[in-house]
């Protein structure tokens, strides 16, 4: 009498369970990472926009004096200001002449600890 073999041994089916297993282990160390870059692209986004609307608000104020940068409100930050997890300050180089430089800088930790700091320089005539 024929003995035929059918179906898996219990080594070859340990086998398969290890390597699934740290195939499933790979990809969700690979969806954290892509969580983190997410959280981090979206952090930067808003980032800029609140230098940019900053940037704004001092062209804005340059522009509502005559002559144009007399405010006493167009200046460099005293101190930093927090808005959410984003801390925006800035800077205002030279104080007179035609052009002012304009530098707007935001900070904002990144999952995992780390922090970013940003620039945004702009010009602004007077």
């Amino acid at each position: 009498m024929k003995h035929s073999e059918r179906g898996l041994t219990l080594v070859e089916i340990l086998v398969a369970i290890v390597i699934l297993g740290i195939g499933l282990l790979i990809l969700a160390g690979g969806s954290v990472a892509v969580t983190q870059n997410l959280t981090g692209s979206g952090l930067a986004s808003v980032a800029s926009a609140r230098a940019q609307g900053k940037l704004d608000e001092l062209r804005s104020i340059g522009a509502s004096t005559n002559p144009w940068c007399g405010s006493a409100n167009f200046a460099g930050s005293a101190a930093p200001q927090t808005f959410g997890k984003i801390t925006l300050s800035w800077t205002i180089n030279p104080s007179s002449g035609a052009e002012r430089i304009v530098r707007v800088i935001t900070a904002y930790q990144l999952p995992g600890g780390r922090t970013r700091t940003d620039t945004l320089r702009g010009i602004v005539g007077c």
